[in-house]
C-alpha cells in the first residue's frame, strides 16, 4: 500500500517539525514569551509594541539543512568516516521513500548510494591490501632489487584507491546535503511554498556545510530541474520526476564536483578496462546497481554500467543512459509483483543494513 506523508500526523520516520502550523512570515514565538518594547512612533511619540520572532523562508530552509547535517555526522564530524556516513545517508534516503512513496527518486537513491558505499568499501580494502603488500615488498627486497619495483606498483594502486575513496565519499556527502533538504521542505510545507521560496534557500543568513569551491558549484543553486522534478511529484508523474531529479543529481551536482576531475576520470577508465578485460586482475570493481540491500544481488535485480572496455562512466551521456535504465527497471518493479522484495530491501537499508 502506498504511503503519503501528512505533516503534523504521527510518522515512524519523522517527528513533527518544530514549525508545523506556523505560517511563513508568521510569528513562531508564544504570546506569553513576547516582550513589550518602546519605540518611536509618528510625530516622535513614544509607543509600545510587542516584538516577536518571525519565520522567514531562509530560517525554514536552514532547519532542514541543519537536520541533514546532523543526520550524517559521525562522532560529531562531517569529515572522514566515509563508510559509516554512507550507511547513514542510505538510511535517510530509504526513510524518505518509506514515509512518502511519491519520493521515487529517494527510493532509487537508497540503492544507488548503497552501491557507492560498496565501492567506497572496496576502495578501502584495496588501499589496505596494497599497503600491506607494499610494506612486505619494501622490507623483503630493498632497492635496487626487483621487489622494490613491485612495491612502486603497489604504491600506485594504493594511491589511486585512496583518491577514489575520498572522491566517492565527497560526492556522496555533498549530493545528500543538496537534495535531502529539498525533499524535507516539500514534504513538510507542500508544493506551493516550495515553489514560492526555492530561491530563498541560497542565502548568507545561515551557515551551511558546503566544502565545494564556490566557482565550481555555489551552495543551494536553484537549478530548474529541481522545480521541474518536484512539480512532477505534485502532479503525480513519479517516473518522470525521477528523470528530472536524476538529471539534477548527475549533471548539476556530481558532474561538477566529482566527474570533471581529470585524475578521477583516468582511474575510472582504467577500472572499466580492467573489469572487462581482466587485465590486470584483483583490484578492479564492476560498476553496477543492485536493487537489494547487499552489494550483490540475484539476476533481474542487477544492472551493470557497460561491457564495453572503453566505456566512460564519467561521460554524462553514457552515465545518464545507465541511470535512466536503472530508474525504468526500478519503476517497473515498484509497479509489479516484485514490489514486496523492493520494499523489504529498502526497509533493511533504512535500518542501517546493506553494504556487505
Amino acid at each position: 500500500m502506498s504511503s503519503i506523508y501528512v505533516p503534523g500526523k504521527p510518522n515512524p520516520y519523522f517527528p513533527k517539525h518544530k514549525f508545523y502550523g506556523v505560517k511563513v512570515y508568521g510569528s513562531y514565538q508564544r504570546i506569553e514569551d513576547c516582550k513589550v518594547h518602546h519605540y518611536v512612533g509618528p510625530a516622535a511619540t513614544v509607543e509600545k509594541g510587542i516584538a516577536a520572532y518571525v519565520l522567514s523562508p531562509e530560517h525554514l530552509w536552514a532547519t532542514f539543512q541543519v537536520e541533514a547535517e546532523d543526520l550524517i555526522r559521525v562522532n560529531g564530524s562531517l569529515e572522514k568516516h566515509e563508510e559509516e556516513r554512507n550507511k547513514l545517508i542510505n538510511a535517510a534516503y530509504a526513510k524518505l521513500w518509506l514515509a512518502d512513496n511519491r519520493f521515487q527518486w529517494a527510493g532509487l537513491a537508497a540503492f544507488a548510494s548503497k552501491q557507492v558505499g560498496c565501492t567506497i568499501l572496496h576502495a578501502n580494502e584495496t588501499m589496505t591490501k596494497n599497503r600491506r603488500e607494499r610494506d612486505f615488498l619494501e622490507l623483503s627486497a630493498p632497492a635496487p632489487f626487483p621487489g622494490a619495483g613491485a612495491a612502486v606498483v603497489q604504491s600506485g594502486t594504493e594511491f589511486g584507491a585512496a583518491h577514489m575513496h575520498e572522491k566517492l565519499g565527497f560526492g556522496n556527502k555533498h549530493l545528500f546535503l543538496d537534495i535531502y533538504p529539498l525533499h524535507r521542505f516539500f514534504m513538510e510545507r507542500g508544493w506551493k511554498e516550495f515553489n514560492a521560496h526555492l530561491e530563498k534557500r541560497q542565502n548568507n543568513k545561515y551557515p551551511a556545510y558546503w566544502n565545494v569551491d564556490r566557482p565550481v558549484l555555489p551552495f543551494a543553486t536553484p537549478f530548474r530541474e529541481i522545480r521541474e522534478g518536484f512539480g512532477l511529484i505534485e502532479a503525480g508523474n513519479l517516473s518522470k520526476s525521477v528523470e528530472r531529479l536524476a538529471q539534477h543529481e548527475q549533471v548539476n551536482i556530481l558532474q561538477k564536483i566529482m566527474y570533471n576531475d581529470d585524475f578521477t576520470r583516468r582511474l575510472l577508465e582504467l577500472n572499466q578496462y580492467a573489469v572487462v578485460t581482466g587485465i590486470p586482475t584483483g583490484d578492479a570493481e564492476m560498476i553496477e546497481l543492485t536493487l537489494s540491500a547487499q552489494c550483490k544481488a540475484k539476476d533481474g535485480f542487477t544492472w551493470p554500467f557497460s561491457k564495453d572496455k572503453y566505456a566512460k562512466i564519467w561521460d554524462v551521456d553514457q552515465r545518464m543512459r545507465f541511470v535512466l535504465r536503472a530508474a525504468e527497471q526500478f519503476n517497473k518493479h515498484l509497479n509489479g509483483p516484485q514490489r514486496p522484495l523492493i520494499e523489504e530491501s529498502i526497509r533493511a537499508i533504512a535500518a542501517g543494513g546493506g553494504v556487505a
